[in-house]
């Protein structure tokens, strides 16, 4: 099950974090609220007042249109979702449920597109989780046509994991125009994108509270921003992708401090729909070998790009720039947030709970670790708690921005990997760290 996420300009807390060996969804926007319908009626006596009634009027049938427009995308998702798949792998109705997508993020009308998620989730996790992957590949995809030729253009991110000694600083990240060019022309050069295709990429460094904040909507207006950026040459500006410059968050990081921080490249891909750079091949194994050969390209481009990036966040490259890199896989935007949040909320909820155990001068091997999922309050939340023959010694809370069972093995896997004597899941877990109705943790 994916859970529905509205944009949230918060991030995970920025406290140094250690590394183990081996995306928060804020509050659901209330709907508009109409006239009171119950209004005693009074004598209309002037063009005024006839014109407020009117307005009123107004109002509550907009918004019985928008609550229509809601359900029948719920209903539709709901539908397509539980149809078979055809030869083609599409499903009947998926070609309306798209349209009436990309008709909604053209409008810039988020707040449908976050309610019927929003209430597939409780009532379709099937409908949920299909239809938020057509809302992502409608925003994160766009295709239109110059002329004769159709054209492909995408927003796509890749996350990084950064540890310096006191932190980034925002006024020095990308501050080398040099260094970053080059490396724009390394996405390429590397082979991560095809030579016939036009690769930007945006001149700023993103927090993760500046790409959390991003909508559906306004993706999909950045992906347009590119496009007609890529596409005619009278463009001067581009305002969404202006917008989402939103800048870093004051820094809570010391001098001597040692930070971990996630940051994300911005970049877009204008292509021919027919590029042979980007077909898949049908037969399965074909498939595999061809991702594979994806993933080792950007395995080699990240070590080779490994000096020339510290150059772009500190000015410095080698044991001079006392920064460490680790860089997750490029991915289209709305995947690549998710895995750069759900690996930096990782590694967080690691360094709480090998501080809780340092804390109580316990070792991993003589605690129990307890999982359990929170679903009663705005977000979805994993909390974990370790326990021993003394009791609580460590507990983390994270939110969970995506599917909540590959959230939970993640989990306990990467908690199985501190060498805890048990992994169990539990109903819930109380106030005082107490695991309620717990059971064996089930198989993968």
């Amino acid at each position: 099950m994916n859970q529905a996420k509205r944009p949230s300009g918060k991030s995970p807390s920025n406290a140094a974090r250690k590394p183990a060996a081996s995306q928060s969804r804020p509050p659901a926007k209330p709907a508009a609220q109409g006239p009171v319908r119950d209004k005693p009626r009074t004598h209309v006596s002037t063009e005024a007042a006839r014109r407020r009634q009117h307005q009123a009027h107004a109002a509550s049938q907009s918004l019985d249109e928008d609550e229509l427009r809601v359900q029948q995308m719920v209903a539709l998702a709901s539908a397509v979702a539980a149809s078979a798949p055809d030869r083609r792998g599409r499903r009947t109705g998926q070609e309306e449920l798209e349209r009436m997508v990309r008709n909604t993020l053209r409008e810039r009308d988020d707040d449908t597109l976050y309610e019927a998620l929003e209430q597939l989730r409780y009532d379709d996790q099937r409908g949920h989780a299909f239809l938020r992957e057509v809302v992502e590949e409608g925003a994160d995809i766009i295709v239109l046509r110059r002329g004769e030729k159709e054209l492909e253009i995408n927003a796509f991110l890749i996350p990084l994991l950064v540890r310096t000694r006191g932190g980034l600083k925002e006024a020095l990240a990308l501050a080398d125009g040099d260094a970053f060019d080059a490396l724009r022309t390394s996405l390429q050069e590397a082979g991560l994108e095809s030579p016939g295709a036009r690769v930007v990429l945006v001149h700023h460094l993103y927090h993760p509270e500046e790409i959390n904040a991003l909508s559906f909507s306004e993706v999909e207006a950045m992906n347009r921003d590119a496009f007609a950026s890529l596409t005619d040459k009278k463009i001067l500006s581009v305002p969404a992708i202006e917008r989402s410059m939103r800048g870093w968050p004051e820094s809570a990081f010391g001098a001597d401090d040692e930070a971990l921080e996630l940051r994300f490249l911005l970049g877009f891909a204008l292509k021919d729909v027919d590029d042979p750079f980007y077909a898949i091949p049908a037969e399965e194994a074909a498939a595999d070998a061809y991702f594979e050969a994806r993933a080792q390209r950007f395995r080699q481009w990240s070590e080779q790009i490994t000096p020339l990036m510290q150059r772009c966040l500190t000015g410095q490259s080698g044991e001079a720039a006392q920064c460490q890199l680790h860089f997750l896989y490029q991915d289209l935007f709305h995947g690549a947030k998710q895995t750069g949040n759900a690996e930096y909320r990782t590694l967080q909820m690691l360094s709480e709970l090998e501080a809780g155990l340092a804390q109580a001068g316990a070792q991993a091997a003589q605690a129990s670790a307890f999982f359990a999922i929170d679903d009663a309050e705005s977000e979805i939340q994993l909390q974990v708690v370790l326990r021993g023959a003394q009791g609580l010694l460590a507990r983390s809370v994270q939110p969970i921005d995506g599917d909540v069972q590959v959230a939970l093995f993640d989990a306990a896997d990467a908690v199985a990997s501190l060498g805890v004597a048990a992994v169990k899941l539990a109903e819930a877990i109380d106030a005082d760290g107490q695991p309620l109705r717990e059971r064996d943790f089930p198989a993968a």
